[in-house]
């Protein structure tokens, strides 16, 4: 299987591929490919090319253009995950595993019981988090670069998410309906889904979403931790309507 990289549109030239930078010294010096190696370049587009190495050497890399497609592993379901923010380490894991399940978007969410909640000092992580999105992206065959929102407050993300078609917060105080009951015979495009952070939600965040349109669901008896509930919804979200 070819390497996958995502670049800047301006590196496409067909029949041509410029490679420069980062990627171009991760081909030579990482990866040590060689002419006539093949890898893949995607433009965050949804289409990508399959190329073959023309020339490396320290000014960059070249390849030819064998073939362009749509890349296929995009979802036709967009899910924007509102994830109540968490310590880094779990917090990236939601990230990188988020993206390989194919999440669309991720936006970090202050809520009551948020451990971080500076908006200041998670925005100092961005481009860390924007990197290991890019890296599950590649390694997991997207076709483009899930998108990571700004921070905001539970208030804010419920608002924001107010034109999505269904709104789903999963909650341990909610007794009824299950997720799957609630996906039941529904065919939305578009999903909002929102994950409390460590502590879960309070009773008072659950009421505002439930107002604003949410619909609080189950899922099930055992108590689950943030980072399982994100990936457990999503799976479940992907399985049930896609």
């Amino acid at each position: 299987m070819p390497h996958r990289f995502f670049v800047k549109p301006t590196a496409i030239k067909a029949p041509e591929v410029h490679l420069e930078g980062d990627t171009a010294h991760q081909l030579r010096t990482v990866l040590r490919l060689r002419v006539g190696d093949e890898i893949i370049v995607l433009d965050n587009s949804g289409r990508e090319w399959l190329v073959e190495l023309a020339r490396i050497d320290k000014n960059g890399v070249r390849g030819r253009i064998v073939e362009a497609r749509q890349a296929g592993a995009e979802p036709k379901l967009q899910i924007t995950l509102y994830q109540g923010t968490l310590k880094a380490a779990k917090f990236e894991w939601i990230l990188q595993k988020g993206t390989e399940l194919g999440v669309s978007e991720f936006v970090p969410m202050i809520c009551q019981r948020s451990v971080v909640r500076e908006e200041t000092d998670l925005e100092k992580k961005r481009s860390r988090w924007e990197s290991i999105i890019r890296e599950a992206a590649e390694q997991s065959g997207r076709g483009r670069l899930p998108r990571l929102g700004q921070p905001v407050a539970l208030a804010e993300a419920v608002d924001q998410a107010r034109a999505t078609e269904i709104l789903l917060m999963p909650w341990e105080m909610a007794p009824e309906p299950s997720l799957k009951q609630a996906l039941t015979a529904l065919q939305p495009a578009r999903v909002a889904l929102f994950i409390g952070p460590e502590g879960g939600f309070t009773a008072e965040e659950a009421q505002l979403a439930q107002t604003a349109g949410a619909q609080l669901v189950t899922l099930g008896p055992r108590l689950l931790r943030a980072e399982t509930a994100a990936l457990a919804a999503v799976t479940a979200i992907f399985y049930a309507l896609e």
